[in-house]
């Protein structure tokens, strides 16, 4: 049970709604800005100040339904009906499903209105992974130019975006970001405005593996409500209820030694939807009602079984006395052929069996017509009136009051006589585990004695351990020993006074179920998710934040340390955990030399930033003209091509393939003289 009433908490299990499809005029000849991030895909106009489109980033499709369309998003109403239908186009963080990515992009230019013919007539400004492949980049560049025709397409990452917009004087030139995303964090250090790709690091676990660790420590936790604890749910619970530990030991500890009522004070009671059970009066009727009516149905069952018996016998009956008249006109060899198929061999048999089949009609026949009978008087009867079991007799009593102490006595001794027959049954019980005992130690013994003949069961007295003590069918109470009990109970509570407070202060246990406490949950360490610091917890052999931040840090000069750490800047999804901000500052202390400074930022909105960052960045017309890739460039220099800008990659070009020379032969060879080519000879070098 909750310590308090106020803690108990309802899952909201909030649902999406469809996305609408906006407008489209052509004053919105403006930059299109795509956030594309692996859990959330964010997309709207450069002009306006908000993102029109806020959806997941998975797809659900019926398999092996080809018209079937796609559900994209917020289309998706009830996602754990389709969980095992769903499709995103990452993986990890980077694009690998490009079938999936189309039908996306569909979605997001369907839903803004794009009514242009044949094409995206706007310049794109779309978010990829850090130090995304070359191929990958490519079949996006494929994709948007070849199927969509847009005139440009520039991209960038999310978190410097993000950082940009936070950061717009640099407070110097060197930062170092840490992005928390869905499926990986990145640690990115930023020198001289630039970002230093080889030293950044990737860690394989993000909100998505928090997640998918509530749920499972849950359903382990709770077995009974597996079905119940959905993954959205485990999600809402991560989303609403946890925080990081500043101190994750202490935290532990607090939690094992419940100190001050550590545990009733902090614990977090969820509250599952369930049916409640009613008792009232009506569903008791109905109940009632129901039992009746599955009576009648068997009723009605076994009549219409018995008529179906009755046709057969008399079938099979008309059939033997057709045989038996055949011996009667001396046709003896039909006679013999008609008995062998009715699986009789002699006329002795014959006549056993049309016997049998008579006495078996007639006992058909009288079972039909006593249930009949019955049910006619069960109709023509009306329903006796309920006779009370307890009555007040004045000609055995002289007043109330003696009638209420005899009632009272009559009470108790029923109760006594209720408690004894429990004991007698308790007892029987245990002489019955006894008696199976040593059952079982003779059969032990008699299985273990291989030298001895195996006899057991010739005499008589072998088969005593197999008997069970009687069980007494009074042992029960019986339904109208309960109902006078019952009916002594009302009547004392009504008339006497003394007894209504005993029953009120009485210290029997109450064993009342509650269905509500029982389908609730207790959250207590849990609400502690410790897996972004160290994510061994799940089984990930990589390092935590801090400790891939020291790794980093020690590649660079204490100055550029020094520079870098006044400037940490925190955004991305998990970074919206509570305390995460003060979790990081307290283990950059315990990492940083004695008394150095160091400064923890955070985004103000570390969702969204990326997004405007990303339309900050596309609002200054030089920057989509300078560093966008036009359809010419991509024809020209392939789709892997990338114009680097302070929020990009790096830009590397796939290194050309290695031509491998053919080893010279050992003869000299004369080649042919052709149209377009010339004598040759290849000579070898020894």
């Amino acid at each position: 049970m909750c310590a308090m009433e106020n803690e108990l908490f309802t899952l909201k299990d909030t649902r999406p709604t469809a996305d609408p499809i906006y407008p489209y005029t052509d004053k919105l000849k403006s930059p299109l800005i795509i956030d594309n991030g692996s859990y959330h895909c964010r997309a709207g106009w450069a002009a306006q100040e908000k993102p029109k489109l806020i959806f997941k980033s998975v797809m659900a499709k019926q398999r092996g339904k080809k018209d079937c369309e796609a559900q994209i998003g917020n289309d998706i109403s009830n996602i754990e009906v389709v969980r095992w239908l769903l499709k995103t186009q990452f993986d990890r963080n980077v694009v690998t499903q490009y079938d999936v990515q189309e039908q996306i992009f569909d979605y997001v230019f369907g839903h803004l209105g794009i009514n242009s013919h044949g094409c995206v007539d706007h310049p794109i400004v779309l978010t990829e992974a850090i130090a995304n492949p070359n191929y990958s980049r490519q079949l996006m560049s494929e994709l948007l130019f070849e199927c969509y025709h847009v005139p440009s397409v520039a991209y960038g990452i999310d978190s410097v975006f993000s950082f940009h917009l936070n950061n717009p004087g640099m407070k110097g030139d060197h930062a170092m970001i840490v992005s928390c995303g869905y499926h990986t964090i990145h640690l990115l250090p930023i020198l001289s405005g630039k970002m230093d790709l080889p030293r950044t690091k990737r860690i394989n676990v993000g909100g998505n593996h928090v997640t998918s660790f509530m749920h499972r420590l849950l359903q382990l936790k709770y077995p009974a409500h597996f079905t119940a604890i959905t993954l959205s749910r485990a999600e809402e619970l991560l989303h609403n209820h946890t925080h990081i530990a500043y101190d994750y030991e202490e935290t532990l500890r607090s939690w094992k030694d419940d100190y001050n009522g550590y545990y009733s004070k902090n614990v977090h009671c969820i509250q599952l939807p369930y049916t409640p059970l009613t008792t009232t009066t009506s569903n008791v009727e109905a109940q009632k009602e129901r039992k009746l009516q599955q009576v009648r149905r068997l009723q009605e069952m076994n009549a219409k079984r018995r008529e179906e018996r009755l046709a057969a016998d008399e079938e099979k009956l008309r059939q033997l006395l057709i045989i038996q008249e055949l011996l009667e006109d001396d046709d003896e060899d039909a006679f013999n052929k008609a008995l062998d198929e009715v699986g009789y061999s002699t006329n002795a048999e014959l006549l056993i069996g049309i016997a049998q089949l008579n006495t078996r009609i007639q006992r058909t026949k009288d079972k039909m017509f006593i249930t009949s009978t019955a049910k006619d008087d069960d109709s023509s009867q009306e329903p006796k009136p309920k006779r009370f079991l307890v009555e007040f007799d004045a000609s055995k009593y002289a007043d109330l009051a003696s009638w209420i102490a005899s009632v009272k006595q009559k009470r108790q001794e029923l109760i006594e006589a209720r408690m004894q027959r429990r004991q007698r049954k308790s007892d029987m019980a245990k002489r019955r585990t006894l008696a199976s005992q040593e059952r079982m130690k003779l059969i032990s013994q008699l299985a273990a004695d291989k030298k001895k003949e195996d006899n057991f069961g010739q005499n008589d007295d072998d088969w005593q351990v197999y008997k069970t003590i009687n069980r007494d069918g009074g042992d029960t109470d019986s339904e109208e020993e309960q109902e006078k009990l019952q009916e002594m109970e009302q009547i004392l509570r009504e008339h006497d006074l003394e007894f209504q407070k005993e029953m009120e202060n009485s210290q029997e246990p109450n064993f009342t179920f509650n269905l509500a406490e029982y389908y609730q949950l207790h959250l207590g360490i849990e609400l502690v998710p410790e897996l972004l610091f160290q994510p061994s917890m799940m089984g990930i052999e990589q390092a935590g934040i801090v400790e891939s931040l020291g790794f980093i840090l020690s590649k660079y000069s204490q100055e550029q340390q020094n520079k870098m750490v006044q400037n940490v800047y925190l955004t991305g999804g998990c970074a919206l955990f509570p305390g995460f901000k003060a979790r990081l500052e307290r283990e950059l202390l315990a990492i940083r030399p004695f008394q150095s400074e160091f400064c923890v930022t955070m985004a103000v909105d570390p969702v969204l930033d990326a997004w405007n960052g990303a339309r900050n960045w596309a609002l200054k017309s030089e920057n989509i003209s300078k560093f966008s890739i036009t359809r010419a460039e991509y024809d020209e220099k392939g789709g892997e091509y990338l114009k680097e800008h302070s929020a990009s990659n790096v830009y590397y070009p796939s290194p050309p393939p290695v031509v491998i020379p053919t080893k010279p032969s050992l003869v000299t060879t004369a080649v042919p003289t052709t149209p377009s080519t010339t004598n040759t000879t290849v000579t070898s070098p020894n």
